[in-house]
C-alpha cells in the first residue's frame, strides 16, 4: 500500500524552488511478539479485514479503491498519534491494529524495542517491489510518504500578493489578518520560528538551548495573532476555506488534497523541511 503525492499543482509553489524534503512517516506491521502475532492472525483468518491507524483525510482515500480490488475491509482507526498506543499494545501483549503510520524519528527507538513484525517482501508483485525504492523497504516497515510544509494564504485576503515566506509571516502589519500554526509536535512550529528569525534553513539543526530559546521568543510574538493553532492535517486548508485564517502553515499534502476536491484557490509559499 503505498502514498504518492500528486504535482500538478503549481499553486502550491513547488516550481519556485527544490522542496527539501524528509521522510515523514511509516507504514509498519504492528504485531510485536510470536504469541500476539499467532494470535493476530488467527483473528484475521476469514475476517476479511483489516485495522489500520492513519491520521484520517486523504489518507484514507485509498481504501475503497483497496477494498473493492481485494475484497478486504480497511477498518480505519485515526488519531494525531499512533505511537503511544503501539507502544502500550506493545507492553500490554495485546495487538489491535495491523497496520500504524509511525513518524519516522520515532521508528529506531521502537524497532529496537521489537514492536514490529517482519515484512514479508516475498508477497509484494514484481511491479510494486520495483516501484518502491530498496532504502524504503526496511527490514519490519515500509517508508509510505514524504511531506513538506507550505505557507498557505487566502488569495482574496491579498489580491495584490501574499507572504512569500515566514518573515513576512510574522510581519502583521503588512500583512495583517489571523494566523494559524500546527499546535503539535513542536518540531514543526519550532524551524519556521526560527526561519521567520532570520536562521538560515542550514543552521536550524541541530537544536540547541540558544535556538530553543530564540525561536520561542518569536513565537510570543505571533500568539496574540494565531486565531487557533491546529493539530489534524486537514484543518488548516478547512480553516483557510471558511475564512477563518488569512494564512496559516500547512502539509502540502493536505493542501493538495482540498484542490482534488475544488476548494477554493489559496497559494502556498515558504515551503520547509519536515
Amino acid at each position: 500500500m503505498t502514498k504518492q503525492a500528486s504535482h500538478n499543482y503549481p499553486t502550491c509553489g513547488r516550481s519556485r524552488r527544490s522542496i527539501l524534503q524528509s521522510a515523514a512517516g511509516l507504514l509498519s506491521m504492528s504485531f510485536d511478539a510470536k504469541a500476539t502475532r499467532a494470535l493476530a492472525q488467527d483473528r484475521l483468518a476469514g475476517s476479511r479485514e483489516v485495522v489500520v491507524f492513519s491520521y484520517g483525510g486523504s489518507f484514507t482515500e485509498v481504501y475503497k479503491p483497496f477494498t473493492k480490488a481485494v475484497g478486504i475491509k480497511v477498518v480505519d482507526v485515526v488519531a494525531d498519534l499512533a505511537e503511544p498506543q503501539v507502544k502500550a499494545m506493545h507492553q500490554a501483549g495485546r495487538v489491535d491494529w495491523d497496520l500504524a503510520y509511525i513518524v519516522v524519528q520515532n521508528y529506531p527507538t521502537m524497532h529496537d524495542a521489537g514492536m514490529f513484525a517482519p515484512v514479508d517482501y516475498t508477497l509484494w508483485d514484481q511491479e510494486s517491489l520495483e516501484g518502491t525504492r530498496s532504502r524504503a523497504r526496511l527490514k519490519d516497515a515500509i517508508v509510505v510518504l514524504q511531506t513538506a510544509g507550505v505557507l498557505a494564504y487566502d488569495e482574496g485576503v491579498f489580491p495584490g500578493g501574499g507572504p512569500q515566506n515566514w518573515v513576512d509571516f510574522w510581519d502583521v502589519k503588512k500583512f495583517p489578518g489571523a494566523r494559524g500554526l500546527e499546535a503539535l509536535p513542536g518540531k514543526y512550529t519550532i524551524p519556521v520560528a526560527l526561519l521567520a528569525a532570520g536562521l538560515p534553513h542550514r543552521d536550524i539543526w541541530p537544536l540547541t538551548d540558544n535556538k530553543l530559546d530564540r525561536a520561542f521568543e518569536k513565537l510570543n510574538q505571533i500568539r496574540p495573532y494565531v486565531s487557533k493553532w491546529w493539530s489534524a492535517g486537514g484543518e488548516a486548508p478547512q480553516l483557510l476555506i471558511n475564512g477563518e485564517y488569512a494564512m496559516a502553515s500547512a502539509f502540502d499534502g493536505s493542501v493538495t488534497a482540498a484542490f482534488r476536491k475544488g476548494a477554493p484557490r489559496f497559494v502556498c509559499e515558504g515551503l520547509v523541511e519536515l
